[in-house]
């Protein structure tokens, strides 16, 4: 059963950045969650509150993703 469609960003206040293998299974995935962004170092940026990666996290990894990172990301940052 594929998770529901919900906006999880709230007031879109933050992004995370992901890491996660295969790259293309965490992107459909978030993609339902949240607003997917892809960066030029081939991680995914997420439209979401920092309060959301656990959650995240569980939909990713129950769904057989591998993810290596999950981080907070703010502007500026290396992997944009």
């Amino acid at each position: 059963m594929e998770p529901k469609k919900t906006q999880v960003n709230g007031n879109g206040a933050g992004r995370l950045l992901v890491r996660a293998e295969p790259l293309e299974r965490a992107e459909e995935l978030s993609q339902k969650m949240v607003r997917v962004e892809r960066t030029t170092d081939g991680a995914l940026l997420l439209e979401a509150d920092p309060a959301w990666a656990g959650q995240i996290n569980l939909v990713l990894v129950s769904k057989g993703v591998r993810v290596t990172e999950l981080s907070a990301w703010q502007p500026g940052s290396a992997a944009a």
